[in-house]
């Protein structure tokens, strides 16, 4: 489930119209990672509400483009307090031992129109894998702050959580837990004209 989280943070890298040194702005009140998984035939849905970042990305000098994402595993949430504790236990995303998630952004390409992918490391517990995030993204001037713009950008990711480390002992097993995992990200945020 850490690997959702760390999906998310590849949303996070929308293009900007200013210069490619001027980090975006990212609102946490309107951004998202959730995740999807399903636990003996059930979907279980989690949010990872506690990340940070630095996300410098301008669509005309993509070359440029720079993305990094630490996601706080320990605030991993599906409401339901014996998932939650069974999540963050070592035998799975094991918070106290491996406290963030992180994307780190190697490439950014324009796929035509409004959508991109971000191709980068993603790594959950100790492993690091390679990862692309396909994503659309708009830009619109921000009507709440005169001389900004507000760029909003959604994406899915799937990933295998055993590719990560999450699960193991009889967790390694994919009889109750799916090794698929989901992961959708909304990324708001704003930055000057």
């Amino acid at each position: 489930m850490r690997r959702c989280l760390a999906l998310a943070a590849l949303l996070f890298a929308a293009p900007a119209l200013a210069g490619p040194q001027d980090p975006w702005a990212i609102d946490p009140r309107a951004s998202k990672l959730d995740f999807t998984a399903s636990q003996v035939g059930a979907q279980v849905s989690g949010r990872l509400p506690t990340w940070t970042g630095t996300i410098m990305l301008d669509p005309a000098a993509l070359a440029a483009a720079r993305i990094d994402i630490r996601i706080e595993m320990s605030q991993v949430s599906t409401n339901n307090r014996d998932v939650d504790s069974l999540m963050k236990g070592p035998n799975f995303l094991d918070v106290l031992k491996f406290r963030e998630a992180r994307f780190v952004s190697t490439h950014i390409t324009a796929k035509g129109g409004d959508r991109y992918e971000a191709q980068g490391k993603l790594t959950i517990r100790d492993m690091t894998r390679d990862v692309v995030l396909p994503f659309s993204l708009t830009i619109v001037d921000d009507p709440a702050q005169p001389g900004r713009v507000r760029a909003t950008a959604r994406g899915r990711l799937g990933l295998k959580r055993l590719d990560y480390g999450v699960g193991q002992n009889e967790w390694a097993s994919t009889g109750q837990v799916s090794n698929e995992v989901t992961v959708d990200v909304t990324v708001v945020a704003s930055r000057p004209r």
